[in-house]
């Protein structure tokens, strides 16, 4: 699933920007309460609905990483059916993990 944003055509610096406030604790295209939802998900189960949902994810990322604000963003993923919300949040700490276990590896 997480070679989803390898054909992103979004600017690097938002991405870059969005994950590195991430792994600070800052979710920016998140609010709290749907992180937590999301969490209550089998992540078997959202990891399978993820790969079921490979093409309509890498639709809505790329739609989502158009929109200029942030505040748009967080709109957009709003309106979105929950499972995917779930799903997009699950792809999201995946790859901030990903990004703290690297950056540990790297300072040691």
């Amino acid at each position: 699933m997480a070679d989803l944003l390898d054909n992103m055509q979004a600017e690097p610096s938002v991405l870059e920007y969005i994950f590195s406030l991430g792994m600070k604790g800052n979710h920016l295209l998140f609010d709290n309460q749907r992180i937590r939802k999301a969490f209550e998900k089998n992540r078997e189960e959202l990891a399978d609905l993820g790969s079921e949902k490979a093409g309509e994810l890498r639709r809505v990322l790329k739609e989502v990483f158009q929109i200029p604000n942030l505040e748009g963003k967080r709109d957009y993923i709003a309106g979105l059916p929950e499972e995917l919300q779930h799903v997009l949040i699950f792809l999201y700490f995946q790859i901030v993990e990903k990004n703290l276990m690297m950056n540990q590896h790297s300072t040691h």
